[in-house]
């Protein structure tokens, strides 16, 4: 006994994407590249949002990873860009009837940015988590003004230990001084 099944994909995606006047399609999806698709150049450039960083060179590395994996680009054509921080590649040229490259490009593109956005909740999450600490510290993290006891000696630095016990060393050298 066979059993058939068909499995229909949606093709379709979201994407927040703006169609330059070039006919480029620029890609602001993600949360630290931009990625512009080169339709009629069949080339990929991502741009830093803001600074360059290792973040940014990492999410990079993982597009460019990602797209290759798919079959979209390949390893070899990732490169440097003219632009400080950005990284571009060639798209391969679709052989097969009725896949379109540009096309598969944007879906291999979703499907990424799909697999990057619980990264993007988490690294947002623990930003907002740091600065309510910071700013409404717990009973046990902070005290009000008076309550901190008072003791004769203050601070972790002796004043008659210098850093790194040279302080010992140089009484010693003045010492000598004195006696010639």
């Amino acid at each position: 006994m066979t059993i058939k099944a068909q499995i229909k994909l949606d093709p379709r995606v979201k994407l927040k994407a703006k169609r330059t006047l070039e006919g480029n399609v620029l890609i602001v999806d993600h949360e630290d590249i931009d990625i512009v698709l080169l339709p009629e150049k069949n080339k990929c450039i991502a741009f830093p949002k803001e600074n360059m960083s290792d973040k940014v060179y990492a999410t990079q590395d993982r597009l460019y990873s990602f797209l290759a994996k798919k079959g979209v680009l390949s390893h070899s054509t990732v490169r440097g860009g003219n632009v400080f921080g950005s990284m571009e590649a060639d798209i391969f040229e679709s052989k097969l009837p009725g896949i379109d490259a540009t096309q598969a490009f944007l879906y291999a593109l979703h499907e990424f940015i799909k697999e990057e956005r619980p990264y993007f909740r988490s690294s947002s999450h623990y930003d907002e988590e740091r600065l309510d600490a910071l700013l409404s510290p717990s009973d046990e993290d902070s005290t009000e003004l008076g309550d901190v006891p008072q003791s004769a000696k203050k601070g972790s630095m002796h004043k008659q230990i210098g850093p790194y016990g040279f302080q010992y060393n140089y009484s010693l050298v003045r010492e000598n001084e004195s006696e010639d």
